[in-house]
């Protein structure tokens, strides 16, 4: 027994060592710690125009156009979805012009808006034509009766109803540009005298044409294409 039990006691160490090698293995080369991955930063949100109680003030160029051929405007956003505006400016068909529309906006976007407009607009018209002389030309063969032309003149007060769909695009919030198209319907024909024809179809339409479409029984409407440039002189709401 006393034989047995040494063995066991010389062979304990032997069988130990190996546990603290390895412990001491583990220490020398510890395992690098998990690192859990950093979350990505928020993308910041995208500039607001700030329609809602903002105020532009533009110019307008076009052809048609209830502002004219040149002409400004003033326009308020009361709301996110509504836009008022007046304005006038030179026209050369039917003299100087005076026009207040309403938008609403279909889209309003951060930094665009699309709309559908309806207004009103009227010119100042002065007018000189033949009345009784057809077209082309006022040659007395073809005057009713035969003879010189009878040359009409006065002054009327055209009244359009403009519909007209537009997009605005605003630029870091201080500057702005709309393209607008769309159409006017004359509402007062008869305040310009009957024609039987216009010595010319120059560009645009003319009061001789209006009157020459009374004599028809067609009514007077004309297609406008714009562009607007504005600065924004009150930036709103988002």
């Amino acid at each position: 027994m006393r034989r047995l039990a040494a063995m066991l006691l010389s062979a304990a160490p032997a069988l130990t060592l190996p546990a603290t090698s390895s412990a001491q293995t583990a220490s020398a080369f510890p395992m690098p710690a998990v690192v859990p991955a950093a979350a990505p930063d928020p993308s910041p949100p995208s500039p607001s125009a700030g329609w809602r109680n903002s105020t532009v003030v533009g110019l307008s160029s076009g052809l048609g156009s209830p502002y004219g051929l040149l002409g400004a405007y003033f326009g308020y956003f009361p709301s996110r979805h509504l836009q008022l505006e007046v304005g006038g400016g030179y026209s050369t068909g039917f003299g100087p012009s005076v026009a207040a529309l309403g938008r609403v906006g279909v889209n309003p976007g951060n930094s665009s808006f699309l709309a559908l407009g309806v207004g009103v607009s009227t010119n100042f018209t002065d007018y000189a034509y033949a009345d009784n002389c057809e077209s082309p030309g006022n040659a007395a063969a073809r005057c009713t009766p035969p003879g010189a032309p009878r040359v009409v003149v006065g002054s009327a007060s055209a009244i359009w109803l403009d519909v007209e769909v537009s997009e605005d695009v605003r630029i870091g919030g201080a500057f702005g540009g709309r393209l607008a198209a769309g159409f006017g319907l004359l509402l007062n024909p008869g305040a310009f005298p009957t024609a039987l024809g216009c010595a010319s179809d120059g560009l645009g339409l003319t009061p001789c044409d209006v009157g020459a479409a009374r004599t028809r029984d067609e009514p007077t409407w004309i297609a406008h294409l714009r562009i607007d440039l504005y600065a924004v002189i009150a930036r709103g709401d988002p």
